[in-house]
């Protein structure tokens, strides 16, 4: 598993959930720069951090973000303005059909996007419509629910860190905290070929970073949620426990980590899919795509 400690990162204000610097960024464009040949594409790209990383790695390729937050997508311009290739930001709700050609990305992205969306499995269908043979879906996604944050009794902190995981937030349509566990199988599922999964582990022991800006958006969604009426935990229960996360901090005994996963699936270039219309079947026969039989080797005899 790969770790790692983050400390002391400048937060980007405004966005939902995401960093500049958070080390999934960089993760994600490891992945994405090999097969970064023309056309990248970012879905829910928010202020452009994914976009700005893997700038960094393919400094000629297309950049492609799409977000239904004008702002998000005004802020992800001005962070792409070095970016050497060409740029579009556009104004897109992922729940409809992406604003993009068949066929035509190498790489489409997302981060902790996918469990927004009500039918996760619709955007995937749409994924693999816009890949090009032998493109890559690359999706990664915090996996809210298994969230480690020191101070609060045992009671209280597990409450509230599972309603801010099931919290449906007012710029979500769905929530689901457990989304990074579920990547691989949805990708499994999808018309495309999971090629692997990874999880990515960051975590502090000072209250500062990545853990304070996370911390506080636990905070201020559930103190929203009680406002709105859709709180399973009350504002002096949240209030108690943010007060419990900064004495643990006080006394030297703080402590934060959350797991993301990232998930890999690879569109079937025309050669595999060829392949895969005469794969052998467990009885030696050769099964084809169509659900027809051909005679195999061991029907020779």
């Amino acid at each position: 598993m790969r770790r790692l400690k983050v400390r002391r990162e400048i937060a980007i204000g405004g966005c939902a959930v995401s960093e500049s610097n958070e080390p999934v960024h960089t993760r994600l464009a490891e992945l994405a720069a090999p097969y970064a040949r023309s056309q990248v594409v970012d879905l829910g790209c928010g202020a452009g951090p994914t976009l700005r990383a893997v700038s960094k790695l393919a400094p000629e390729v297309s950049l492609v973000g799409i977000d239904r937050s004008e702002e998000s997508l005004r802020r992800a311009r001005i962070a792409l303005t070095k970016h050497s290739g060409p740029t579009t930001e556009i104004v897109a709700d992922l729940s409809d059909p992406l604003p993009c050609a068949d066929a035509s990305a190498d790489v489409v992205l997302s981060y902790n996007t996918i469990e927004c969306l009500p039918d996760p499995h619709r955007l995937l269908l749409e994924v693999a419509r816009v890949l090009r043979p032998g493109g890559r879906a690359i999706m990664a996604h915090v996996d809210f629910d298994s969230m480690v944050v020191a101070g609060a009794g045992t009671d209280l902190d597990r409450r509230v860190c599972h309603a801010f995981a099931d919290d449906v937030q007012g710029w979500m349509d769905h929530a689901d905290g457990r989304m990074g566990r579920k990547l691989g199988m949805l990708l499994a599922r999808s018309p495309l070929t999971l090629v692997s999964v990874e999880p990515l582990l960051a975590w502090s022991t000072e209250f500062s970073g990545h853990a304070k800006e996370r911390i506080g958006q636990i905070r201020k969604a559930l103190l929203s949620a009680a406002r709105h009426g859709r709180a399973s935990v009350d504002p002096a229960e949240v209030e108690a426990w943010f007060a419990a996360v900064c004495e643990a901090d006080r006394l030297g005994g703080f402590f934060f980590s959350e797991l993301a996963f990232i998930a890999v699936a690879e569109r079937p270039s025309e050669e595999q899919l060829i392949s895969e219309d005469t794969r052998p079947a467990r009885d030696g026969r050769v099964s084809r795509r169509d659900g027809n039989q051909a005679s195999g080797r061991s029907a020779a005899a």
